[in-house]
C-alpha cells in the first residue's frame, strides 16, 4: 500500500524538481511572466479600479434616485459617467486580449520548456525561442488544441453565468434534486476539464499527431479511465495550487490605503508565487504525461487518438 501510495507522488516530485534540472531556462521566464503578472496588477490597482469605483457610484446613484424625477434624467444626461463607463469597456475587453494572448504564450513556452529538459535537452530561453521562431519546434498542434481549450472554457462560462447554481435557489434540496445531481456533475466534470485541458496540451507539445478535440479526448482517457489515481491528484493541482496565493492580493489591497510600498510589494509577491504555482501544475501535467504513456494501457489507448 505504501508503495501505491508513493508511485502516485511519484510525478509530483519529478514535476518539481524538473525546474531545477535546467535553470538557465525556467528562470528567466518565471521572472518574465511574474513582471507581466505584476504589471498587470498595477493597471488594475491604478487604472482599472478606480474607473470601476467611480462607474459603481454612479450607478448606485441612478439606483438611488426616483426614474421620474428631474434629478434623475439630469444624472442620465451626464457625459462623464458614460465616458467612464465606456473606458472601463474598452480596458477590460483589452485586458482580456492581452491576457489571453499572454496565457498562450505562457502554457506554450512552459510546456516545451518542460517537454525540452524532460527529454534531456538543456535549452536557454534565447535557444528554445531560436527553435520556435525557426520552426524546428512546431506550434500547430499545441496552438489549436490551447484554441480548443479557450473556447470550451469560454462556452462554460457563458453557461456557469445563465444557469444559477441549484443550492443558491433551494438550499439542500436544491442540491438533492435532479438539477442539483446535474450541476454537481458538471461542476465536477469542469474540475476534470482543468487537469484535461493541460495534460491535453501537453499531448500536443509531444506529439505532432495529437491536436485539438482529439488530444482532449486522448487526456481525458489518461485522467479519468487510465491513470485515475494520479490523475485525481493532478485535478486537485491543477485547480487549487493556482489558487493558494489569492488571499494574498486581497492583503495587498487592505494596504492600498495605509502604505503604497507595502502595497506594491505584497503585489510583486503575489505575482511571482501566482506564476510559480501555475509553472508546477504545468510541469505536473508534462510530466503526467510523459509517464503515462509509457504504459501498456496509455500505448493501447493512444493509437485510439
Amino acid at each position: 500500500m505504501a508503495a501505491k501510495t508513493t508511485s502516485c507522488f511519484t510525478f509530483l516530485k519529478e514535476a518539481l524538481i524538473l525546474p531545477t534540472l535546467n535553470p538557465k531556462l525556467f528562470t528567466p521566464l518565471l521572472l518574465l511572466f511574474a513582471a507581466a503578472a505584476f504589471l498587470d496588477h498595477i493597471v488594475n490597482f491604478l487604472f482599472v479600479q478606480p474607473l470601476a469605483d467611480v462607474v459603481a457610484s454612479h450607478a448606485t446613484e441612478l439606483n438611488n434616485t426616483d426614474f421620474s424625477s428631474a434629478e434623475y434624467a439630469k444624472l442620465m444626461e451626464m457625459e462623464g459617467p458614460k465616458q467612464d463607463g465606456m473606458k472601463l469597456i474598452l480596458i477590460g475587453v483589452s485586458e482580456v486580449v492581452v491576457a489571453l494572448a499572454v496565457g498562450f504564450v505562457k502554457r506554450i513556452l512552459f510546456l516545451f520548456a518542460a517537454s525540452t529538459t524532460y527529454s534531456g535537452g538543456r535549452y536557454s530561453l534565447a535557444e528554445l525561442l531560436r527553435e520556435l521562431v525557426k520552426g524546428r519546434i512546431s506550434l500547430k498542434g499545441p496552438s489549436i488544441t490551447i484554441a480548443v481549450v479557450d473556447a470550451l472554457d469560454f462556452a462554460s462560462a457563458v453557461l456557469a453565468a445563465l444557469i444559477p447554481a441549484p443550492a443558491l435557489m433551494g438550499g439542500l434540496s436544491g442540491v438533492l434534486s435532479v438539477q442539483g445531481l446535474v450541476y454537481l456533475i458538471a461542476l465536477l466534470t469542469s474540475l476534470y476539464f482543468t487537469a484535461v485541458a493541460l495534460v491535453g496540451v501537453g499531448a500536443s507539445v509531444v506529439d505532432r499527431r495529437c491536436r485539438g478535440v482529439g488530444a482532449l479526448r486522448q487526456a481525458w482517457r489518461l485522467v479519468t479511465l487510465v491513470r485515475r489515481k494520479e490523475g485525481l491528484l493532478l485535478v486537485l493541482v491543477a485547480h487549487f495550487v493556482p489558487t493558494v496565493v489569492a488571499p494574498l492580493y486581497r492583503v495587498a489591497l487592505a494596504y492600498a490605503k495605509t502604505s503604497m510600498a507595502v502595497c506594491l510589494c505584497l503585489l510583486a509577491v503575489h505575482a511571482f508565487l501566482s506564476c510559480a504555482l501555475q509553472l508546477v501544475s504545468l510541469m505536473a501535467a508534462m510530466v503526467y504525461y510523459y509517464q503515462a504513456r509509457k504504459t501498456k494501457e496509455v500505448i493501447d489507448a493512444l493509437r485510439l487518438c
